[in-house]
């Protein structure tokens, strides 16, 4: 059996893991997408006025914040979890929209609770002496 310090950090791991697994399809799914738009035979018409801000939440603000997230994770997550909740706030907060969200999110959700988690495992292995 293994001893507690090695057990101890085995769920962050795969908290870390999980978001990187799914951010990194994520981000290759988006990026699929998003070239697709640009270069495919079918472009459509571009956006127009208040459709930029929706497209620069998602899927552009998405993509670039789980890009960022796997070197900064803490601020990607929250980056991605902005940008979703501005598409959501974009799309008019239409509960049809929502579980696409919140699938969306996962990875985010995942990058924050990693961070915080280890924030806290470092902060409660500091001498009491030591300042913050």
């Amino acid at each position: 059996m293994a001893d507690s310090a090695e057990g101890a950090g085995r769920g962050p791991r795969v908290l870390l893991w999980s978001a990187r697994i799914t951010g990194g399809i994520f981000v290759a799914t988006l990026a699929f997408v998003i070239a697709v738009n640009i270069v495919g035979p079918t472009r459509g018409v571009l956006p127009q006025g208040s459709e930029w801000f929706g497209l620069a939440m998602f899927p552009f603000g998405v993509f670039v914040a789980y890009a960022l997230a796997f070197r900064w994770k803490f601020i990607g997550g929250v980056l991605a979890i902005v940008c979703l909740f501005g598409w959501w706030a974009y799309v008019g907060f239409t509960l049809r929209i929502l579980p696409i969200a919140a699938f969306v999110a996962i990875p985010g959700i995942l990058y924050v609770t990693h961070a915080l988690l280890s924030r806290r495992r470092e902060q409660a292995g500091r001498p009491a002496d030591e300042a913050p």
